[in-house]
């Protein structure tokens, strides 16, 4: 099986792409939202982060294998300053006063977060129909 963070991981390495402009087009994709996916975009945290991992290779700095490489935290996870709603009323202007440890462990490994996803209030449930912004729409099926 080819994993994707290798992939992207060696093409960091080997300056086929950099991390800004690999973070720029996930953003760009993220913010059509055609699926209802996500409740918050991170763009200036993304790129604040791609540019600091552009910044080490261009000075021939060695990356750990998850630095550079995007992700995105379902929204009952806390990120330090940013709206933690878990798509809950309750926390609908809940800003998250620390990082959860599993965050900042992907945080500490340069891995770079790019937006808080939808889910059912709280993470209670399975389809992420039950959520203050609206259901998931499933991705081969979308009606």
């Amino acid at each position: 099986m080819d994993s994707q963070i290798l992939k992207i991981h060696q093409q960091l390495v080997d300056k086929e792409i950099t991390c800004t402009a690999l973070v720029q087009d996930k953003l760009a994709q993220l913010k059509q939202n055609t699926h209802n996916t996500v409740n918050a975009m991170l763009d200036t945290m993304a790129l604040d982060l791609a540019a600091k991992v552009d910044a080490k290779i261009a000075n021939g700095e060695t990356i750990g294998l998850l630095e550079g490489i995007p992700f995105g935290i379902k929204d009952v996870y806390m990120v330090q300053g940013t709206l933690t709603t878990a798509s809950s009323n309750l926390l609908k202007n809940y800003k998250a006063a620390y990082t959860a440890t599993a965050i900042q462990n992907l945080l500490n490994a340069g891995a770079i977060p790019l937006v808080k996803e939808n889910c059912d209030s709280f993470g209670h449930g399975s389809s992420s129909e039950n959520t203050i912004f609206g259901a998931v729409k499933n991705a081969i099926n979308p009606i």
